[in-house]
């Protein structure tokens, strides 16, 4: 008892009880300071380590010195404290308990003992979102880098084909949406929930990463990851690899042999990769332009780039689609954009469907365009981009079962994306059925009212089904939401026609016949509106020599009966050789 008495006399416990809460102090400054500054990921456990083994060093010290008025002396046996001394311990002593039962109770109130009955291992997950990332930059310049940090560790998480992994559209929804972690999962119909953020310093990047079971709203694992950027590749396979092993998915030799691969990366080239892409997935033209232009620096700068060189040729092939460039200005452009890609890297799913884009939309070639995409599936059977193509193609050949099979494989990996929920409105449309085209096309309008080409896509079944004061109304809020693009005036012109309308529909005739820029297939849909078939299909043939995307609606869509039996315009649609209903096709041998 003795040498206890001489331990409390030295202050030996007062110094560990300090000691500790020192020491948890110093632990959660580290964690507050790691979490937005781009230290090394073992910062936090090396104080720790630090820590631990100054603790018996300090005990040492308290047993040999003192620390009085004069400075630090050695230890010597003296008398007893005095009442005064006493008195003072007995107050620090007290302070110090105090402290630690606060520590205790904070330990105890973090603690949630709501799961102490479920297991440290989370349950079955096959199913998992990954929210927006926090920007921890406050830069909204760096938007571009977050999402496409964003973006490319879903991507990377999507080839697992044992793991559904919710696209980017439908989890960008729930940006800053307040709603709870099992809110979200109920949903989207997944098992858990992962949640990051981003910090960027230089070239130092560090993204910090939480997995979520999403019924029980309990954090499974966390962890920060630090990598220089030119080792971005590198970050993005271990984020990948970790939450595998948490999720509890076995991995197919090929997909961790892809996963595993990762090279240097120039910043530079990254950085305007990323920002290309960011601006050109926002569809408007002056985005998409200034995004073709980052992508060709990117090109420039890393000709050896097979990502940025296929989002180089999906960015022409879509500014080509939506009627923002001349088809015949960027083809060959993006057809040597798309090839480079594949031979650069024939493993990119994405180089894939920039090809079939390419094969489909400029070249009119429906056959290679679903060799490509067959390929992009192989590679990566979670891509929605390639789905969504796959399923566009094969409505507009007339093979709705497989049709709606891509779809709905898309639908359940994209469910709140307007472009996704409206393919199946699309694809009743084109099947002549009209009521269930109108119904899909308008849950996708409650996604997002602001969208012109959905009131547009709404207007033709209207039109089909005899409402065309409903038709009409639709292409008019079309054309005021884009401000006018010649599509939707087009449209307009072809209802005008048949409601017999002639003077609206020739004076919008005479505004697209004079401007240059004018599609052909635009000019022809109001011909075909106005009865005047013979010249529609004049039209339509110098559509098909500039290169007109949206000509290949014209083997489907029931705006174009009263010319089926016309020899021109059969002949015009043979040069497209779809591959007929009952052709058996690559794609469907693999399923």
């Amino acid at each position: 008892m003795a040498f206890f008495s001489e331990l409390k006399r030295r202050n030996v416990y007062r110094v560990a009880a300090l000691y500790i809460i020192v020491s948890w102090l110093i632990l959660q400054i580290t964690d507050v300071f790691t979490s937005f500054m781009p230290l090394p990921e073992w910062t936090g456990r090396l104080i720790f380590l630090l820590l631990l083994v100054g603790f018996p060093i300090a005990l040492i010290f308290a047993w040999a010195f003192e620390l009085t008025p004069e400075g630090v002396k050695r230890e010597r046996s003296g008398p007893p404290e005095g009442p005064a001394e006493g008195g003072k311990r007995k107050k620090s002593d007290i302070l110090i308990v105090a402290l630690l039962l606060a520590i205790v109770a904070y330990f105890a109130w973090q603690h949630d003992w709501r799961n102490d009955h479920v297991s440290q291992n989370p349950g079955e997950i096959d199913s998992i979102v990954v929210l927006p990332f926090d920007n921890l930059m406050n830069d909204p310049e760096q938007a571009y880098f977050v999402a496409g940090m964003h973006n490319a560790l879903i991507s990377e998480l999507s080839r697992i084909d044992a793991l559904r992994v919710i696209s980017r559209t439908s989890a960008v929804r729930f940006e800053n949406s307040g709603k709870s972690v099992p809110e979200i999962a109920r949903e989207l119909g997944v098992d858990a929930v992962v949640e990051g953020s981003v910090l960027k310093a230089g070239d130092t990047v560090r993204i910090t990463v939480q997995l979520i079971e999403a019924e029980s709203d309990r954090h499974i694992w966390a962890h920060s990851f630090d990598r220089q950027l030119s080792n971005i590749l590198k970050l993005y396979s271990e984020v990948t690899q970790e939450i595998a092993n948490q999720v509890r998915v076995t991995l197919t030799p090929e997909e961790k042999a892809h996963i595993e691969v990762s090279g240097q990366v120039n910043p530079e080239v990254y950085k305007l990769y990323l920002k290309g892409r960011y601006l050109c997935d926002n569809w408007s033209p002056q985005e998409m332009q200034q995004g073709v232009q980052l992508l060709e620096e990117a090109v420039q700068l890393d000709p050896q780039n097979a990502p940025a060189h296929a989002q180089l040729a999906l960015c022409l092939q879509y500014s080509a689609f939506f009627g923002y460039v001349q088809p015949s200005d960027i083809h060959a452009r993006s057809k040597q954009a798309a090839e480079t890609a594949v031979q650069l890297d024939d493993q990119l799913a994405e180089a894939q469907v920039a090809l079939a884009g390419i094969l489909y939309y400029l070249d009119f070639n429906p056959r290679g365009a679903i060799e490509a995409l067959d390929k992009a599936l192989r590679l990566n059977p979670s891509s929605v981009r390639a789905l969504l193509h796959a399923s566009w193609l094969l409505g507009e050949a007339g093979r709705f079962e497989e049709a709606f099979d891509y779809y709905h494989r898309a639908l359940s990996l994209d469910p709140l994306s307007t472009v996704v929920t409206h393919a199946a409105g699309q694809l009743h449309y084109l099947g002549r059925d009209y009521q269930n085209a109108i119904i899909e096309t308008g849950k996708a309008l409650e996604l997002d009212m602001s969208d012109p080409s959905l009131h547009y896509f709404l207007a033709l079944p209207y039109e089909q089904t005899g409402r065309l004061d409903e038709a009409i109304e639709s292409h008019q809020k079309a054309i005021e939401l884009s401000g006018g693009v010649s599509i939707y005036l087009a449209a307009l012109g072809h209802t005008f026609g048949l409601a017999e309308r002639r003077e609206e529909a020739a004076e919008i005739l005479g505004t697209l016949e004079e401007d240059p820029q004018t599609a052909p297939y635009d000019i022809a849909i109001v011909y075909l509106g106005m009865g005047d078939h013979q010249r529609a299909i004049d039209w339509l043939e110098k559509a098909y020599s500039t290169r007109n995307s949206q000509l290949i609606y014209i083997n489907r869509d029931p705006r174009f009966d009263p010319l089926r039996e016309d020899s021109r315009f059969v002949q015009l649609l043979e040069r497209f050789d779809f591959p007929p209903g009952d052709e058996p096709l690559n794609h469907s041998e693999g399923q």
